[in-house]
């Protein structure tokens, strides 16, 4: 490895710049609020809010295929709802059947790999394969029944059939040209046939959640899913220049988040107003997610925040350290997985 393209690639130059938006963003902002939440609220308005994440996890479906055309983004996000409902249960069958802490880091570090070995051959694009990964490990440590577990995955299934439905509804309006035809079948072949760049990159990626989530409980840390969950984020690009402004774009965004975030608990908001600061905060994510990381992080920290309080009644202070302290451990320890060998498939600096 050459040490100046080293020392060019750990540059933090450019971090804080706003990236061109080349689609129509707020229109994808506002599908993708829609579509993820539309059976959130109806489960927490109905007072089922044990139900909420795995709502939230099939509806995060809407975020994907942001600017694809009708063709690609049917098949797309058909796909991204049923792993995301996979996951949900894998998650959930887990937690049902008592798995302990080593075993759930080894279940979120093979879907985190799976993940991102699958959305890379077929080019999903952002968010890659973090949100499978958010539900999977969210999902494995709330404790629940066999029952409650079942209720858990048709929730997720209900809220990815609505989602998709949301993101295809302008289809009915707007109808395009079929001139982009996909074919996944080469680009799954090519993954797993070696030489294959994505192979290298699910394996870093997989070993960075797992050693992640294994420092976290050996800290005991108070939220060790957060731990993986921030190590997967950062590892989703393709060169490391990119993983290190992920780093600590996450890092920084996560703590004027959690700052934001803290405000919002200690204001003790009624449920109906903790929605409506979600479903805000979603969409406002989802209109700066594609100009700076850093700005989204400011807005999904207390996405991520309120969303927990849902389910039990929240100490501010401690939750609000937990976020920020597992999300700079799991940035750290993706970063360091990035630098040790980028190798194959993954670069140096973005070309």
């Amino acid at each position: 490895m050459d040490r100046s393209d080293l020392r060019r690639a750990l540059a933090l130059r450019g971090w804080w710049r706003l990236r061109p938006v080349t689609g129509p963003a707020g229109t994808s902002a506002l599908r993708a609020m829609t579509g993820a939440n539309i059976v959130l609220a109806a489960v927490v308005l109905t007072g089922h809010t044990a139900l909420a994440p795995a709502a939230a996890f099939g509806g995060m479906t809407a975020v994907h295929g942001r600017f694809e055309p009708y063709a690609v983004r049917s098949r797309l996000l058909a796909a991204v709802g049923a792993g995301l409902v996979l996951c949900v249960a894998l998650g959930s069958a887990a937690a049902a059947a008592g798995w302990g802490p080593v075993p759930v880091t080894v279940l979120v570090a093979v879907v985190a790999a799976l993940a991102k070995l699958l959305t890379d051959a077929v080019s999903a694009g952002p968010p890659g394969g973090l949100i499978f990964v958010f539900a999977v490990a969210t999902t494995a440590v709330l404790p629940v029944s066999w029952a409650q577990a079942g209720a858990q995955i048709g929730i997720a299934a209900l809220a990815a059939v609505v989602a998709w439905c949301v993101g295809m509804v302008g289809w009915l309006f707007f109808r395009e040209p079929a001139d982009k035809q996909i074919s996944w079948r080469e680009g799954l072949r090519s993954a797993v046939r070696l030489p294959s760049h994505e192979l290298p990159r699910a394996t870093k990626v997989g070993a960075g959640v797992l050693a992640a989530g294994l420092l976290a409980h050996f800290l005991d840390l108070g939220h060790p899913y957060w731990t993986m969950i921030a190590a997967a984020a950062v590892l989703q690009s393709t060169h490391l220049n990119h993983t290190l402004h992920r780093t600590v774009q996450r890092m920084l965004g996560t703590l004027a988040g959690v700052v934001l975030g803290g405000l919002l608990l200690a204001a003790h908001l009624p449920t109906p107003a903790k929605l409506a600061c979600i479903v805000i905060a979603l969409l406002c994510g989802e209109l700066t997610v594609i100009r700076n990381y850093a700005l989204a992080m400011l807005f999904i920290t207390p996405l991520t925040l309120l969303l927990s309080s849902l389910l039990t009644p929240p100490d501010v202070l401690g939750l609000a350290s937990d976020r920020l302290l597992d999300t700079v451990l799991g940035a750290l320890v993706g970063l360091v997985a990035a630098v040790v060998r980028p190798g194959r498939g993954y670069h140096l600096a973005t070309a």
